[in-house]
């Protein structure tokens, strides 16, 4: 019940007509985020084999967009992932190196709608279609093999905007009550997946963005 009303308010947010956002038609916006990962881990046995692993993801993103409408936005994004696994093991003094480096970009077009909830506070709902590149590399010792593949996919999520100054705010995507459909073609696998923003760790529900809403000058 509680997701029917959530979704419902959602819907309503993008229905609404003439709305005093607070910025005007054919002001600029910009947004800038970063967000990065990693872990290290060493094993000891009671044998002569040891084993080091390290894993480090960074996944920056830009956005763009122009108010077209005084409450509605185009735009487009670009956010490359990037991510690293390294395994180093040692037995009986023989040291053997592999691992995975991982790429995949992706490149969004999307429509975001707001609402004024006061002269600090906007209310919107982004929606946007996803259109990715995957590469892949696995290497063990001296050999190594690539990988490419693709993907498409439809999201939707609301977010909160915060006024600090009158061109420099602070935003989030909500993403506990995001919906996202997507298909990826990658290592000769086809994946079709369909989420809500059912999390299981708190920290992965809101992504603070630097954002940028410069007016057009008279």
């Amino acid at each position: 019940m509680i997701k029917i009303i959530l979704f419902s308010s959602i819907g309503l947010l993008c229905l609404i007509g003439e709305v005093q956002a607070q910025a005007q038609k054919g002001t600029r916006y910009w947004g800038a985020t970063i967000n990065s990962n990693g872990q290290t881990n060493s094993q000891k046995f009671d044998s002569p084999y040891e084993s080091d692993n390290k894993v480090i993801n960074i996944s920056p993103s830009l956005q763009t967009g122009w108010f077209f409408k005084e409450n509605t936005m185009i735009g487009v994004g670009l956010s490359p992932s990037i991510s690293f696994f390294r395994l180093k093991s040692n037995l009986v003094g023989t040291e053997i190196k592999s691992g995975y480096n991982g790429l995949a970009v992706n490149l969004t077009p999307y429509i975001r709608r707001y609402k004024a909830l006061s002269s600090k506070w906007l209310l919107y709902v982004h929606s946007g279609v996803s259109l990715s590149y995957v590469r892949g590399k696995d290497f063990q010792g001296d050999e190594s093999s690539f990988e490419n593949g693709y993907g498409v996919g439809l999201g939707i999520v609301p977010g909160v905007a915060y006024r600090l100054t009158p061109r420099f705010w602070l935003e989030t995507d909500v993403s506990v009550f995001n919906l996202n459909l997507s298909y990826l073609n990658f290592n000769d696998n086809n994946n079709v997946s369909f989420q809500t923003g059912l999390r299981s760790e708190i920290q992965q529900y809101f992504t603070v963005r630097a954002a940028w809403y410069i007016q057009k000058s008279n």
